[in-house]
């Protein structure tokens, strides 16, 4: 879990909160990570706000984040505000779903992070402030977007809630991305470095390099094998638009989209530029690349997958459409 290694509270709007019905002010809680790369390590956004009562929790544990949310429930907020990047968002919308029931107030995003490709499909500046951010709340400015839920079977894990799935060459695509981010490139330019050498690799390392020879999967579709053999990638999203303009899936839309890759990848040179662009030429599916919308799948996985920039162990999965969330947008 990458979630900082802070105090559970650092500040108080307020040590008695006024009761709701006597309140005008919006209730914002605030999740900050101050090791995201925006944050510089630090908690440096000004936070006092004449216009709202701001309530801040910076905890370093998924059960201190818990703690966070049933506290942000008890203060009847208004609005979660995700002062971090895509991770962070991933471990609030997962720790929230759990103390709210799913039926979760409205919440909003500060860029704070390395890729924040949840900000980028929102339309989310970089300069974007809590400020702004209430303002929107006061003018109903929402966006919605359906998560991905993944959950294990027999409960053997937390459920998990995201916005980009990915397995096979995306786990090892997500380790090179932090060699990436380890020199300094962030956002749209690290995706395409990123990319660039994925595809290096896939062609240098030969028939038995793990980028070539893929990972054994099983994904069912109401019962129906989509895939039962090894598979190069699986990428999958609930964003409309991706990072840099890509087009994995084709057209921006809603729902949930998935991009699956036979292994060893066929014509890959000639196919690469169709997947990242969004069309469909005629070969697509006779050279293993298969792209389907789905309410839900049911994947059978060894090894372990990435949701939002983060391992997660595999094993009998459920990965469906979550209930749309309202996210705040200038």
């Amino acid at each position: 879990m990458n979630m900082p290694h802070f105090p559970v509270r650092s500040r108080w709007a307020a040590a008695n909160p006024v009761p709701r019905e006597k309140q005008a002010l919006p209730r914002v809680g605030v999740i900050t990570n101050p090791r995201s790369h925006r944050n510089g390590g630090g908690v440096r956004r000004p936070l006092d706000l004449p216009q709202a009562v701001v309530i801040r929790h910076t905890p370093d544990t998924r059960d201190a984040l818990e703690r966070a949310m049933e506290d942000f429930a008890r203060e009847a907020v208004d609005l979660i505000v995700i002062d971090g990047g895509d991770g962070t968002v991933r471990e609030v919308m997962s720790a929230a779903h759990r103390v709210y029931n799913g039926r979760l107030p409205r919440l909003a995003v500060l860029r704070s992070g390395k890729t924040n490709a949840l900000a980028m499909d929102l339309g989310v500046p970089e300069h974007w402030s809590l400020a702004d951010i209430v303002a929107a709340y006061c003018d109903n400015r929402v966006a919605w977007r359906s998560p991905i839920h993944v959950r294990w079977s027999h409960g053997r894990h937390r459920d998990q809630y995201g916005f980009i799935f990915g397995f096979g060459a995306y786990v090892r695509a997500t380790t090179l991305a932090q060699r990436v981010h380890g020199s300094g490139w962030f956002n749209g330019i690290a995706v395409l470095i990123t990319l660039f050498w994925a595809v290096l690799q896939t062609f240098l390392g030969g028939p038995r390099s793990p980028w070539t020879r893929g990972d054994t999967v099983r994904i069912s579709h109401d019962d129906v094998d989509i895939v039962g053999q090894n598979i190069y990638l699986i990428f999958g999203s609930t964003l409309r638009n991706m990072p840099m303009g890509l087009r994995p899936f084709g057209q921006p839309r809603d729902g949930l989209k998935f991009l699956a890759i036979k292994a060893p990848p066929r014509h890959l040179l000639r196919t690469l530029p169709h997947v990242l662009w969004g069309t469909r030429p005629a070969h697509l599916q006779r050279d293993g690349f298969t792209r389907r919308d789905v309410d839900q799948l049911i994947l059978s996985i060894r090894k372990s997958f990435i949701l939002d920039g983060e391992r997660f162990p595999g094993g009998n999965l459920t990965i469906k459409r979550g209930a749309p969330i309202a996210f705040l947008v200038p």
